[in-house]
């Protein structure tokens, strides 16, 4: 971001704990981000510590969370919860792969309750829109429009997507990001002059 020219602007797009990461970017980089995208992603608000939404999903469903939280530090079982919760519709041969290269991480659950909250005045300038996925069966529905009723959120798009939305339902997430450029028109140009090109890229990437 730092990199970016003085007047260049760019489109972000967050997945699941990406959110996360895409809300910084805005309360670091306001003046550089058009657009952001959040796909069946965690959309913090103001109001609250940045873990806020996490410990929402704790408290609405314990036992996925408790699962997602076991897998994520370990690989131990985690193929047979992925396939349960995150990858419900997506193909098998993807979840393995994803098994393969995974990767411990965490949900740095203290390390959020402790940051600072994100401010009106920078992450909430940036432009929101979200994605619902109504299959994930791993951030469920509820959850995702709690989130989106907690913020300023231009515009809503749902599918019926699992968690894994750009390998379950690849072409529906492209329709809906070039359904955001329209709507967004005069923030982002290059997408919806090449349409099919830019389909075709996302669709051949995975």
């Amino acid at each position: 971001m730092t990199d970016l020219a003085e007047n260049e602007k760019v489109v972000l797009v967050g997945h699941s704990l990406g959110g996360l990461n895409l809300a910084f970017a805005m309360e670091k980089f306001p003046e550089k981000i058009s657009l952001a995208i959040f796909v069946t992603a965690f959309l913090p608000d103001t109001k609250h510590q940045p873990s806020y939404m996490l410990e929402k999903f704790i408290e609405n469903t314990p036992a996925v969370a408790e699962g997602w939280q076991s897998v994520v530090s370990s690989t131990a079982g985690y193929e047979t919860f992925m396939r349960s919760t995150a990858y419900n519709l997506t193909p098998p041969e993807d979840l393995t792969l994803q098994t393969l290269l995974k990767r411990s991480g965490s949900l740095f659950l203290e390390s959020l309750s402790k940051a600072n909250k994100f401010t009106k005045e920078r992450f909430g300038s940036v432009v929101r829109d979200y994605v619902v996925c109504t299959q994930d069966l791993l951030v469920i529905p509820s959850l995702q429009r709690f989130m989106i009723e907690h913020n300023d959120v231009k515009e809503v798009l749902e599918i019926p997507a699992d968690h894994m939305a750009i390998l379950s339902k690849p072409q529906e997430l492209c329709q809906c990001i070039l359904e955001f450029a329209r709507k967004h028109a005069n923030i982002i140009t290059t997408i919806v002059n090449n349409p099919k090109d830019y389909t075709n890229q996302i669709d051949s990437s995975y």
